[in-house]
């Protein structure tokens, strides 16, 4: 009978790691490639660059705003 090894066991970092991704991934996700459009707009025309990272800032919050209250219109 194989006993089972601490390495063979995932351990309390890796699962906390784990659930924060499961909870943060797709914020993260949504975030990171906001300041990315930003960012390549800034690169093209940087007045572009702040409009279009004022714009995605305002679109994120309104989908804060409906995820908390449940996001039902209907």
């Amino acid at each position: 009978m194989k006993t089972k090894k601490a390495r063979d066991k995932p351990s309390a970092l890796r699962r906390g790691i784990e659930r924060a991704a499961r909870r943060w991934g797709a914020d993260l996700l949504l975030v990171a490639g906001a300041v990315m459009v930003s960012v390549g707009a800034a690169l093209i025309y940087a007045p572009a660059g702040w409009l279009a990272g004022g714009a995605l800032t305002i679109v994120g919050g309104v989908l804060a705003a409906r995820g908390e209250s449940g996001g039902d219109s209907g």
